[in-house]
């Protein structure tokens, strides 16, 4: 398997980075990789899920524009964007970064089919991954979500009201204590753009395989919010729950080494790309 990096810049003028992985197989399918809120392509689990799928397909993993994760890929640097980011700039970063595999412009891509995309989202990836494939305008065949959120406007009543009394809503990295202060922005466009963003309605016009995975002691989102996914695709959707794991399987960062919670993802993960990708031999 082969990794090459790439870098472009989005039509906002924003930078977005990311890693191919291209298997020795050629014209192999591909699936691209979405992080979630506070996530990055390099985070934890990210780089060996990428690993264990790049053996089958070819994977795309990327920063979306606005994490906030700089030019060292690994630190919060540009705050600034973190905190300006809106769920409609991840489904347009998303759709670039597509058109650029399909032009050709990222590397590896000319050995790659396509005409076969699948999308493994965690978290709020949800979001970008259902919006885009329910769209249609992409040929996506496959979608596998991680503890998905089911809702853009999940903020109480108070907590918007708050919002947009003092312009920012207040934000905890636990991991690297930093405190951002998200601004309006990703309110107005949830607010806005409700009606195409919804993942409950965009699972529901899917037309091609859903898988959501989800962890029975997740700390950040309900399970019940994956099983509402998956009932909203009917007969396209399926759900599996992993028990005694939290939002991220049991995975830290720096990477320590995948748990069994993990291990389970991956495997349940592999087996409906295998067969919804209909793998080549």
């Amino acid at each position: 398997m082969a990794e090459a990096s790439f870098s472009f810049k989005t039509s906002e003028g924003l930078a977005i980075r990311g890693n191919v992985h291209s298997p020795a197989r050629l014209a192999s399918p591909v699936v691209v990789c979405l992080h979630g809120f506070k996530g990055f392509k390099d985070w934890g689990f990210w780089p060996e899920t990428a690993r264990r799928l790049g053996v089958r397909y070819g994977v795309v993993r990327f920063n979306f524009s606005h994490s906030g994760i700089g030019g060292d890929l690994e630190t919060f640097s540009e705050k600034d964007l973190f905190e300006s980011g809106t769920y409609t700039r991840e489904v347009e970063d998303l759709r670039e970064v597509l058109s650029g595999l399909r032009r050709g412009d990222l590397p590896g891509s000319e050995s790659l089919d396509l005409t076969r995309i699948g999308f493994l989202a965690h978290s709020r990836g949800a979001v970008s991954a259902l919006a885009v494939a329910a769209a249609g305008e992409v040929a996506v065949d496959s979608v596998v979500l991680w503890n998905p959120v089911s809702s853009i406007l999940w903020w109480d009543k108070v907590t918007r009201l708050r919002w947009r009394e003092t312009g920012s809503w207040e934000v905890v990295n636990a991991r690297t204590r930093q405190i951002f202060h998200v601004g309006t922005t990703l309110l107005d466009d949830a607010e806005k753009n409700r009606d195409h963003l919804d993942p409950l309605v965009n699972a529901g016009r899917l037309t091609h395989p859903l898988l959501c995975v989800v962890a029975a002691a997740d700390e950040t989102v309900s399970p019940a919010s994956g099983r509402r996914l998956a009932a909203a695709a009917g007969g396209e959707g399926s759900f599996h729950e992993i028990p005694e794991a939290g939002h991220t399987f049991g995975a830290v960062h720096p990477f320590e080494g995948v748990t069994p919670a993990l291990e389970e993802a991956l495997a349940i993960t592999i087996e409906h790309f295998d067969r919804t990708l209909a793998r080549v031999e």
